[in-house]
């Protein structure tokens, strides 16, 4: 019997990208992001519940079982709520704490040895990015606009208080319109004004007249509103001198740029919305928030914001803690995720009040992080090609 022959020599091996390192890691890492998730979910409901406790428990009016239902069903909404708050921080720290185990075993030492090089090893991340990014688009585009949404409706928890949508009898709003000024109580569910003082000016900023009536709603037409039961005074002009004239009528159609989807809306924050409102909102002529237009781009853009934080994660600590855990490389890499959720925060706040363009804070940190990640880990690459550096070992290429 003859040998079998040797292989060639030089000859390479391709990596199977899913094959049983991809497999493990990719269990290892979302476990270990799972486990910083709920951790973090538990802290923000057990501070959230402390405060709202008395006013459920009277809310149920009943037994230890209608208690329990209504806090169980509290705590889910609130889950619904917060998961795409916390998701990107928890990416960064459960990647953060499975480099650490990775150093700690030395199993990256073993698998750099091994001839897979930082970036040959992107596949784990690049499969929990795609699965991150769609649990958090669809945590901020569909589960939180619908658990506001009930929690509006059944004013449950800090935002049945703060977004009631009742008729209130003592509650009187200002909206400033263009060269008009309107002062009334809000019928959001029918969107209607109840106890209008509309003051119209002129471009000067002059009162030029005053319009008070009981109600007034949208009219057939677009930008056209039906008043109803009210008067009508109107400033004297010119050099003439008296209190001008006054006039009633039981309805007046009267031009307002006032759009009835934002006055349905009005007082609920941009990232409470449905995306579909959001979109109609960004379009609608005369309405000038940016709030709407960032936020309609920053449940997009949140797509790809899992995988920058993870691939930071990875990035810092196998630069920092390649070959051994050190306290103060660790310290700095969690304050650098806590920077990162922050800043990320910051910047979409900056494109919500208007101060930097919707695409750009939208999208600006989450492709910042992947391309400084990518950046990071093609330099060890390069690092351990070339020879022995001060946080990598040299491995050898695949053969």
């Amino acid at each position: 019997m003859t040998d079998a022959p040797a292989p060639p020599a030089g000859r390479r091996f391709g990596l199977v990208p899913f094959g049983t390192f991809t497999r493990t890691l990719t269990l290892a890492h979302a476990s270990h992001v799972g486990t910083v998730a709920a951790a973090l979910l538990i802290v923000a409901l057990t501070l959230d519940l402390a405060s709202r406790a008395e006013r459920i428990v009277a809310a149920a009016g009943g037994g230890a079982a209608s208690v329990a239902l209504l806090m169980g069903w509290y705590l889910l909404l609130r889950i619904c709520d917060v998961i795409g708050n916390l998701l990107p921080l928890a990416c960064f720290m459960g990647l953060f704490w499975s480099e650490i185990t990775l150093t700690q075993s030395r199993e990256r030492i073993v698998v750099w040895n091994g001839g897979r090089s930082p970036l040959q090893a992107l596949m784990p991340l690049l499969l929990l990015g795609a699965a991150f990014g769609a649990l958090q688009v669809a945590a901020l585009t569909f589960l939180r606009p619908a658990a506001v949404a009930v929690q509006i409706e059944s004013r449950l928890g800090s935002y049945g208080e703060r977004f009631d949508r009742r008729l209130k009898p003592d509650e009187r709003r200002w909206i400033v319109l263009a060269n008009h000024m309107v002062q009334a109580r809000v019928d959001f569910r029918n969107r209607t004004l109840v106890d209008v003082q509309l003051f119209e000016l002129s471009e000067g900023g002059r009162l030029t007249g005053r319009v008070s009536a009981a109600s007034a709603s949208p009219g057939d037409a677009p930008g056209i509103w039906v008043f109803r039961d009210g008067s009508r005074w109107i400033a004297p002009t010119g050099e003439a001198a008296g209190v001008g004239e006054v006039r009633r009528f039981a309805e007046e159609r009267i031009a307002l740029p006032l759009q009835p989807l934002w006055l349905a809306n009005l007082g609920i924050d941009a990232r409470y919305l449905p995306q579909g409102t959001l979109a109609a909102l960004a379009s609608l002529p005369g309405v000038q928030e940016p709030s709407y237009r960032a936020w309609w781009h920053v449940r997009i853009a949140q797509a790809v914001l899992p995988l920058g934080m993870m691939l930071m994660a990875s990035a810092l600590a196998m630069t920092l803690l390649a070959q051994r855990t050190l306290f103060k490389p660790m310290i700095l890499i969690g304050l650098a995720g806590y920077f990162l959720y922050v800043t990320n925060n910051v910047v979409v706040w900056l494109g919500e009040y208007g101060q930097l363009p919707p695409l750009f804070a939208a999208w600006f940190m989450p492709l910042a992080m992947i391309a400084t990640g990518l950046g990071l880990m093609a330099r060890i690459e390069r690092a351990g090609r070339g020879g022995p550096s001060p946080t990598v070992l040299s491995r050898p290429e695949p053969s």
